[in-house]
């Protein structure tokens, strides 16, 4: 490439990561407040979630679009190749994330009238390991630290963990008093959603080491 042409990809790349990490924070506010609205019984604020997911779909589309028009008009190689190719996957996980908290945003809205004899303590913990987890890969993302992309995995196994905890909670609840089984049904899927967004941080990562190193690894094992 031409020092200006160099100078126009360049630009067309930095634009493509911001687009990336706008994406993400949009993805990590739509689980939080998902979890939010779920904890506090927040109909109001569950709404928002869902209606912000519109946007969170639509940059990920503009995303997929300014991947494909720089792949098809620069014909890149190497570095910059891989860095695209891991942008399209990035994106849609990170869209994914963001479906996961309009999912557990449903789901207050479906239990808003509902008791609830089980105490949120599980959720409460498993959603701050899983938003760490976020605010890690975010600024992996930005930074495209390597060895950082390797140890935010690590915590993938905690919120395995906390996922049976939270199960097995449930569980009992459920078994001691019928009137919990409602709730403790609906504990699992919030706590189920929350664990598939640490599964989707650990393939951020994954895509990030591949883009700087181009070694595809499986660093949820």
């Amino acid at each position: 490439m031409t020092t200006h042409v160099r100078s126009h990809f360049d630009q067309e790349l930095a634009h493509l990561s911001e687009q990336v990490l706008d994406l993400g924070s949009r993805a990590r506010r739509g689980v939080a407040e998902g979890v939010q609205a779920f904890i506090h019984n927040d109909a109001e604020l569950a709404r928002e979630v869902i209606r912000a997911d519109a946007a969170i779909n639509q940059l990920r589309y503009e995303i997929e679009q300014d991947c494909y028009e720089i792949l098809a008009m620069e014909q890149p190689v190497a570095g910059d190749l891989r860095a695209i190719v891991a942008a399209l996957v990035i994106a849609n996980e990170l869209e994914r994330i963001g479906d996961h908290g309009k999912k557990v945003a449903r789901i207050c809205l479906r239990t808003a009238n509902d008791p609830r004899p089980i105490p949120m303590e599980g959720i409460q913990g498993i959603a701050e390991l899983v938003l760490d987890m976020l605010d890690q890969v975010i600024g992996i993302l930005a930074s495209r630290d390597v060895d950082a992309a390797r140890a935010v995995c690590k915590a993938d196994d905690q919120v395995d963990a906390y996922y049976k905890q939270i199960f097995n909670v449930s569980l009992s609840y459920m078994l001691e008093n019928p009137r919990a089984i409602a709730a403790g049904t609906y504990q699992i899927q919030v706590a189920h959603e929350l664990e598939r967004v640490g599964d989707r941080v650990t393939n951020v990562a994954e895509r990030m080491v591949y883009a700087v190193t181009g070694e595809l690894v499986d660093l949820n094992t």
